[in-house]
């Protein structure tokens, strides 16, 4: 059984893995994965490549995966410390503000789980100067995911992960060049997903909104990147006629599904929503 991610996240695949692997090549066929938003990590933990190439445009993100790769028992006596006395507004927001304060750094890492852990749906969300700025969620009792750091250390472990703060041009120009211009690769993408209404959407996870016109850039970088080098490519989106609009027009097979919310920027749409998959991927054939 995959372990669990220990931070909570918007558009989490860990509900969804099952329908999501059955798209995925195997670790028989190919050597490495590569995530240009690679948010919760529910995929890298629950699959089994060789190598990881997890990068995302959100600093303080890849930060805490590095910190927790380095040191993970250290940062659970952080968590221990700020969770202690943490659960209530009066300490939320003085570590809300410690961690707008502060420089990249064990400790920042550690603030953002304590964040995750204690605001309001679980959401990231940065304002347009790059300040977190979520609410206090008034939850009865906080966890500490101590299990699910010391699992997440032991899986970089057990393969070679790399982790790079970077937008997904740069990701997927990585796959061409440098140590993984020689592997064999398959691109997941999971980015922020197109709203299905004008209020339903939540896209600005590192403060700046993933607009339909980066979806549309996306879309195309990734056909191109299938058609030069034949490398296989599976995204996730919502089930919108955008999403069928612009990644259909650029060749994706598409499969539709429900998946449930857990964690969304309102409480009300924290339930089943439609959930597509592409997959450009040659001799395909129909994965079932």
């Amino acid at each position: 059984m995959p372990s669990l991610p220990f931070l909570k996240w918007a558009g989490g695949k860990r509900r969804s893995l099952a329908k999501l692997l059955q798209r995925l090549p195997s670790p028989d066929e190919v050597e490495c994965l590569v995530e240009p938003f690679v948010g919760g990590a529910s995929v890298f933990l629950g699959t089994d490549y060789r190598q990881y190439l997890l990068a995302d445009i959100n600093a303080d993100l890849i930060d805490v995966y590095l910190h927790v790769r380095d040191d993970p028992a250290r940062m659970v006596r952080r968590l221990e410390r700020l969770f202690l006395q943490g659960n209530n507004e009066t300490a939320y927001r003085e570590n809300r503000d410690e961690f707008n304060r502060i420089q990249a750094g064990p400790e920042k890492s550690a603030l953002f789980i304590y964040l995750n852990q204690h605001c309001f749906n679980g959401i990231c969300r940065y304002n347009k100067k790059g300040i977190f700025n979520v609410p206090f969620g008034r939850r009865k009792s906080a966890y500490i995911p101590e299990a699910e750091i010391i699992a997440f250390a032991r899986k970089t472990e057990r393969c070679h992960v790399s982790f790079f703060h970077t937008g997904f041009e740069d990701t997927l120009e990585m796959t061409t060049t440098g140590m993984f211009a020689g592997l064999s690769c398959v691109v997941y993408c999971d980015p922020p997903y197109l709203p299905v209404s004008q209020t339903a959407g939540f896209t600005a996870y590192s403060g700046d909104v993933f607009t339909v016109a980066d979806h549309e850039r996306l879309a195309e970088q990734l056909a191109a990147l299938h058609a030069r080098k034949g490398m296989p490519v599976v995204i996730s989106a919502s089930d919108t006629l955008i999403s069928h609009r612009v990644y259909g027009q650029e060749g994706f097979r598409l499969y539709g599904h429900d998946v449930s919310r857990t964690v969304s920027a309102s409480a009300a749409s924290r339930k089943s929503a439609g959930e597509l998959t592409g997959v450009l991927m040659r001799g395909q054939g129909d994965r079932r």
